[in-house]
């Protein structure tokens, strides 16, 4: 009886082995029909045993589980009804290609998962970019890190937009350092072999120009700027970030005035341009300054700024002419300085006028006009802009 009973114990564990076993198989031949749920079903059963299963069990069962999940993706009309009804789906992806290979160690499925990381990198990649446009930038960035894991194991090393678009993840993140490898690795992966019509480079080097800046790397922004040029002459992205780095950072006033200029004389209606050049001109000659503002109004009558910044530059001639005015003993130099100081103030007024008109609680503006029109003897004038003053403080206080 003991001797029976032995043989009926073993014959039920091989049953039991050889059952776990064939839901795998039966899992594959759904996979082989498309049936993709019933093959995830079947798998589910066969690893609520792990104990029954060997090894190659596991590495062919993970898989049939990473091509059951990309079956149901790509199969569907609706890839984001999928995505609703396994909200984990890219993440059990990337599990199951992990799990697979550490169990295959004959590499008998390193061709099926290979095709199954290729398929799933690409789709992790244009869902990081979706999560990426939704600033949903966390998410984002796990997503483009399994893609780049995936990547790496299909043997698509060098497909640098997602490193390229982690690293502009990474900035939105404020991880600057982790953005500046990843963005480098993309420059130095598209240096060797570039995505024809690329539209994603350009921005890799804008926001390489802004990152080095921000650490007070000058130099090598500069440097970055320049190979920017070179390869896109025509991006204002580019254009615009390197002239932002001139403008932020004082030391490179006379570089910055050089740079200027350039644009200028590249595109000489460009306001914005003419407005930057005349700011900068600001810091060392006033005059020079001036001299642009006027022709920011000439390319734009109604740019709020350059009048604006007009007028205060004929103001403070004007304060300047008044101070030695007051110190003069000699009547003669009194009157010219008189008449000169009306011109700045005549000068003035238009614009301060004008910007005004755009700026109407400007208190500032208002003072100075108050200033302007008092000299000029406008009292009316005088007396209703020292009401609009009083009645805009009354209301902030």
């Amino acid at each position: 009886m003991r001797f029976r009973l032995g043989i009926v114990v073993i014959f039920l564990s091989f049953s039991t082995v050889w059952g776990q076993r064939s839901k795998i198989t039966s899992a594959a031949l759904a996979v082989q029909d498309g049936d993709f749920e019933e093959a995830l079903k079947r798998l589910k059963e066969a690893f609520a045993n792990p104990d029954l299963l060997k090894p190659q069990d596991f590495a062919k069962g993970y898989t049939l589980q990473a091509r059951s999940y990309m079956g149901l993706l790509m199969a569907s009309k609706d890839p984001q009804a999928v995505l609703n009804k396994y909200p984990n789906l890219f993440e059990e992806v990337v599990t199951s290609v992990k799990k697979a290979r550490q169990y295959d160690a004959k590499k008998e499925y390193e061709n099926d998962l290979k095709m199954v990381a290729a398929q799933a990198s690409n789709a992790l990649y244009l869902k990081g970019f979706e999560l990426f446009q939704k600033e949903k930038f966390k998410e984002s960035r796990q997503h483009l890190t399994w893609a780049i894991e995936l990547y790496d194991f299909a043997g698509q090393k060098e497909f640098y937009p997602v490193y390229a678009l982690r690293g502009l993840v990474q900035m939105q993140l404020y991880d600057t350092s982790a953005a500046i490898s990843d963005l480098e690795l993309a420059r130095s992966l598209a240096q060797k072999k570039t995505i024809p019509n690329d539209q994603m480079m350009p921005f890799v080097y804008a926001t390489l120009i802004s990152a080095y800046g921000g650490r007070d790397q000058i130099e090598k922004a500069l440097e970055i700027a320049g190979e920017a040029r070179n390869k896109y002459p025509t991006d204002d992205n580019i254009r615009r970030t390197e002239l932002n780095l001139y403008i932020q950072n004082p030391s490179l006033h006379d570089r910055a005035l050089q740079r200027f200029r350039q644009e200028i004389e590249r595109d000489p209606q460009n306001q914005v341009y003419l407005l930057i050049y005349a700011q900068l001109w600001e810091r060392t000659n006033l005059d020079s300054a001036a001299h642009y503002y006027k022709k920011v109004i000439e390319v734009n009558p109604d740019n709020v700024n350059a009048r604006y910044n007009l007028g205060a530059y004929y103001v403070n001639q004007a304060a300047e002419l008044s101070q030695k005015y007051n110190s003069s003993k000699d009547e003669k130099e009194q009157q010219a300085l008189y008449a000169k100081m009306q011109e700045y103030f005549r000068l003035a007024l238009p614009h301060l006028e004008k910007a005004h008109e755009k700026l109407p609680e400007d208190l500032a503006l208002l003072q100075s006009l108050i200033q302007v029109t008092t000299h000029l003897g406008m009292e009316q004038k005088a007396q209703e802009y020292l009401r609009k003053k009083n009645a805009i403080q009354q209301s902030k206080n």
